[in-house]
């Protein structure tokens, strides 16, 4: 797609480093090709925002906002002084239905993306992952656990075998971060019965508080 001075000079935008380009659920109504800079996709986790993927000169972003016409669901900062060309929805469509080029870029980049991007979701949930098999804990105990005496008693190969399928982490993952809770004694593990977790019913109302 060659991009002229005159049409730069009619749609071109520029960016200062640091600067936000657009903000995480904000209206869209264009994406973006860079003909100069780099540009960084992020996306809110928690209270932090964490970077996804740099983009380069001639990579583009913002097109889902125009595909399902659905807020920003990241936010892009320039990375360095960048220099964009707004494409606007009827341009973007236009471009779809008579320029094969730009359809077949369209495709090997959302599919590049979509991959990038799954395996940096994966990577977060391995970060955060004592977070989240604490919560998963939570909710087997409460639907599956024995019940006795103020704890729950969770039966440690089936909450294991019941977690891989639910909340992405693999089985090592799972041990490392059991480990970590019996080592911070937020849950128990009998040295006479080490197949069982014990779990007292405040570590469901410390895990709330926080």
């Amino acid at each position: 797609m060659k991009i002229s001075e005159d049409m730069v000079n009619k749609h071109g935008l520029r960016f200062k480093e640091s600067a936000v380009i657009f903000d995480e659920n904000e209206p869209a109504d264009q994406m973006y090709l860079i003909l100069s800079g780099k540009v960084g996709i992020h996306k809110k986790v928690k209270e932090a925002f964490k970077l996804l993927i740099e983009l380069k000169e001639g990579d583009m972003f913002g097109e889902m906002a125009l595909v399902d016409r659905k807020p920003r669901s990241a936010r892009a900062i320039a990375k360095t002084d960048v220099l964009l060309f707004a494409i606007t929805e009827s341009v973007f469509y236009n471009l779809i239905q008579t320029n094969p080029s730009f359809s077949l870029k369209m495709v090997k980049m959302l599919s590049s993306r979509l991959r990038e991007t799954n395996q940096t979701i994966a990577s977060l949930l391995k970060g955060d992952r004592k977070n989240i098999v604490t919560s998963a804990l939570i909710t087997f105990a409460q639907t599956r656990g024995e019940q006795e005496d103020g704890q729950y008693k969770v039966h440690l190969a089936a909450f294991m075998k019941w977690a891989i399928l639910r909340v992405g982490l693999e089985h090592a993952d799972l041990v490392s971060a059991i480990n970590l809770l019996v080592k911070d004694k937020m849950v128990e593990q009998p040295k006479n019965d080490p197949s069982h977790i014990l779990i007292r019913e405040t570590f469901f109302k410390y895990t709330l508080d926080q």
